[in-house]
């Protein structure tokens, strides 16, 4: 294997903009009541929505990890209060071992909801990516309450539009940008990743006052690959012909791994598994074998911005799996070592958040397609649904070859443009509702 090194990088991450934007008006605390009262209902309808007849046990611990964020969150202000950091983090490039064995707990930040488009309109403009938009949103009318506890946040360069908002984020809050290389089919590419994690390494070293050590790391590592393996079995479950869990409450306990302890996360989807294998040699079902299976691809779906999700299972549909990098991509990859050197373990985290990331951001994405195929194999998918958040651009340039190569091969996809409003709930229900039947069909030739 080629040699992999560090090369002559700036070691100060920290935006210096000589011309800082002025931070908003503050919301008013009514307005800041109503946003967080409307995202609390949302959730709540979607939340009622997985209360089924036949639904595991298990489920209730995930079902309460996004019903009660609160408890979550004070956890996070003790820690703080003991002297403990957090880091707030975006997309899937961010190694997250890194910040366990510094001595930090990492969240995920990304937030999607209507309500903080509003909230974001003094910081960006309105016609960009309305996931960027509603996460800028949610620090000031606090929809997101992490975001306060946050002592840095790490946005990664994936598009155009998360590059920009680490620079508006960067006015109100302390925001590092972990640079990504444009390709990932070369060594030079390697080089240059390897080199921002060897940064960011002794950034977060200076940040807790804590030096990232051999045997910290290699805890961290073995802390997560136990949660990839956990979550592997899971998949592993959805597979089978037999359905025991819905895809919304699949895509719940995704959404759950970005704020919860990952020791707890990975001991409670270990118990729903055993359950899970439980109700399989029961012969137990949350739905018909023969129920329509829909892989959902395209933009991430991000709490509580459901509505795609509830209207293909509303509509008598099984979200058999995702690609999406809030959920199945999130947590698929694992660290493979090769050897538990600290240079073989950097190289080794190097690798993972860079090379399997199958994200359309990169020049070259055929291995995207890869995966999707894949997936639609595995989790036997009769059809496709394209999520696109209206004005995400990479997901849109990406439409016009994925409608291809699935149409060469007879599989059937449905392209949904939206964003976070109600307003179109009816028409995509209709379209969802037609191409269900027009799935259906297909199967019974």
């Amino acid at each position: 294997m080629a040699k992999i090194y560090a090369g002559n990088f700036s070691e100060d991450y920290d935006f210096q903009s000589r011309y800082r934007a002025q931070a908003p008006q503050p919301h008013p605390p009514h307005a800041i009541l109503e946003a967080r009262k409307n995202f609390q209902e949302l959730a709540e309808r979607n939340l009622a929505l997985l209360e089924k007849p036949i639904r595991a046990e298990h489920i209730k611990y995930f079902h309460q990890v996004m019903a009660s964020p609160e408890t979550r969150l004070k956890e996070l202000m003790e820690w703080k209060a003991k002297g403990g950091k957090v880091v707030g983090l975006f997309c899937v490039q961010v190694p997250e071992e890194l910040i366990i064995s510094a001595g930090a707990i990492a969240i995920r930040m990304e937030c999607g909801f209507i309500g903080n488009l509003s909230a974001s309109e003094e910081a960006m403009p309105s016609n960009v990516c309305p996931l960027c938009r509603s996460s800028v949103g949610a620090a000031f009318n606090k929809t997101n309450p992490f975001f306060d506890l946050l002592d840095v946040v790490i946005i990664p360069t994936t598009c155009d539009c998360k590059k920009k908002m680490a620079e508006v984020l960067s006015n109100y809050a302390k925001v590092w940008v972990l640079e990504l290389p444009q390709n990932r089919d070369n060594l030079q590419a390697r080089d240059y990743f390897f080199g921002h994690i060897k940064l960011l390494v002794k950034k977060l070293e200076k940040l807790t006052g804590r030096k990232i050590t051999r045997k910290a790391l290699e805890s961290s590592i073995k802390l997560l690959q136990q949660r990839t393996r956990v979550f592997r079995v899971f998949l592993d479950i959805r597979k089978q012909k037999q359905i025991v869990i819905s895809g919304r409450d699949s895509m719940l306990i995704a959404h759950a791994a970005f704020i919860d302890d990952p020791h707890r996360w990975t001991w409670y989807l270990d118990g729903l598994n055993k359950e899970l294998l439980g109700m399989l040699d029961k012969q137990i079902k949350v739905m018909p074998e023969n129920t329509p299976r829909m892989l959902v691809t395209g933009s991430p779906i991000i709490w509580p911005a459901w509505k795609v999700l509830n209207t293909i299972e509303e509509s008598g549909a099984l979200v058999a799996i995702d690609d999406s990098c809030g959920g199945t991509q999130y947590l698929y990859n694992i660290v493979e070592v090769p050897d538990w050197s600290m240079m073989g373990m950097l190289t080794a985290l190097a690798d993972k958040y860079l090379l399997p990331t199958v994200c359309p951001v990169f020049v070259h994405s055929d291995d995207r397609i890869d995966r999707l195929l894949e997936l639609r194999s595995q989790f036997r998918a009769d059809g496709v649904i394209y999520h696109l958040l209206r004005l995400c651009q990479c997901i849109d340039m990406e439409y016009g070859k994925v409608q291809a190569v699935l149409k060469d091969r007879g599989i059937p996809v449905l392209r949904i443009e939206t964003e976070y409003g109600e307003e179109d709930v009816g028409q995509i229900k209709t379209r969802i509702e037609a191409f269900i039947e027009m799935v259906n069909a297909k199967k019974e030739k």
